[in-house]
């Protein structure tokens, strides 16, 4: 039930402005109010996607860490600047106290915000307008510390021992004043405990806040860490992604764009267009073969997931071609298959660049650029 609530809220706020939208009767300010709303809404949306999916590679085994030596400061500011809006919004006071020298660790840096993120945002959720959270960072015996305390609602001594519990919530009736899944700290411990670490929490009570204690080994052979600073954030907040006003110019490009989806065809076709480039579009990779060689495009888009014929097999069929009929063209796949597996079958198909879908417009357009080797 807590499921479905989360996913079709988001849902019905995009369907809803949409309509009004298409009926033409929304002033200027209202569209611009039906505009952030739809893209609030998505964005809440993809999040709980992500956590459901991450939750699936949990239970299935399948969730894998890419782990390096890394600082964590860096990695923690980028979580802190992530949910900084949030914060600002309800007049919260985040307060990082940072120890630059903790470390090194040996850590998947995407996932160390994302754990960190979790904590950050979780505390701002249930902090009262007016308060404060603070991330500490430090160096403790053989461990680096994450300590992350709020002065918010607390945790009821009943409830502590069930915290990290996927789907738990301490308020899970129909009038709970709180939205969510019930996932980010069940998912925080997973991933924690993938790397070799321990996350405790305490609480002394309704209303007394809570504090939340990660701790993940230090390496033991010390070696020369790359700086966390300036990691891509896991959770880009729309702050922090480049405005499709910046995107590149594409003038003079061909774009050959393959999608089974018609609402997706139009939209990044209008987007790409908007751009100056010549877009010809396919719905199927046996259309999109003839249009190939006709159309020799200076670089190829192509979904993966279409019927009859996958973006696989088309892209196979392509690098077979010889290069006068296009089967040297430049490829992106845009996809909603987006793990790790799928990005290596789709480069060992023939791709150069795997973007996973939801797709921010300026990424996609300078990705092309930089595949058509065009200034940015």
């Amino acid at each position: 039930a807590t499921v479905s609530h989360e996913l079709r809220t988001p849902l019905n706020a995009m369907l809803g402005w949409a309509r009004l939208l298409r009926s033409g009767t929304l002033n200027q300010t209202a569209t611009a109010r039906a505009i952030d709303s739809i893209e609030r809404n998505a964005a809440a949306q993809a999040h709980l996607i992500e956590d459901l999916l991450d939750v699936s590679r949990i239970i299935s085994g399948k969730l894998r860490l890419n782990v390096r030596p890394i600082t964590p400061m860096g990695v923690i500011e980028g979580a802190i600047d992530a949910v900084r809006p949030a914060a600002e919004a309800k007049d919260i006071r985040i307060q990082p106290v940072l120890d630059p020298a903790a470390g090194p660790i040996s850590a998947d840096p995407d996932r160390l915000q994302q754990i960190v993120w979790n904590l950050v945002s979780n505390a701002v959720k249930f902090t009262p307008r007016g308060g404060q959270v603070e991330v500490r960072l430090a160096r403790v015996d053989s461990h680096v510390e994450i300590v992350v305390s709020d002065t918010g609602s607390g945790i009821t001594k009943e409830f502590l021992p069930h915290i990290f519990e996927r789907f738990r919530q301490a308020d899970s009736t129909t009038t709970r004043s709180h939205t969510g899944l019930g996932l980010g700290l069940a998912i925080a411990r997973h991933l924690v405990e993938l790397h070799g670490g321990t996350v405790s929490v305490h609480s002394d009570g309704e209303g007394r806040g809570a504090t939340f204690v990660v701790k993940i080994p230090v390496m033991i052979v010390e070696e020369t860490p790359e700086s966390g600073r300036g990691e891509p954030g896991i959770r880009p907040t729309s702050g922090s992604c480049m405005a499709f006003s910046q995107a590149p110019r594409l003038d003079g490009l061909r774009l050959l764009l393959v999608d089974d989806e018609p609402d997706s065809i139009s939209m990044l076709s209008t987007m790409l267009r908007s751009c100056g480039a010549e877009v010809a579009s396919a719905n199927s990779a046996a259309e999109a073969a003839q249009l190939l060689e006709r159309f020799l495009p200076h670089v190829l888009i192509t979904d993966i997931g279409m019927p009859g014929e996958d973006g696989y097999a088309f892209l196979r069929r392509v690098r077979m071609l010889p290069p006068e009929r296009g089967g040297q063209t430049p490829a992106v796949a845009l996809t909603a298959y987006a793990r790790a597996e799928d990005r290596t079958r789709a480069l060992l198909a023939g791709v150069q660049m795997h973007v996973p879908k939801p797709v921010e417009l300026a990424e996609l357009a300078a990705v092309i650029a930089s595949l058509a080797r065009r200034p940015m």
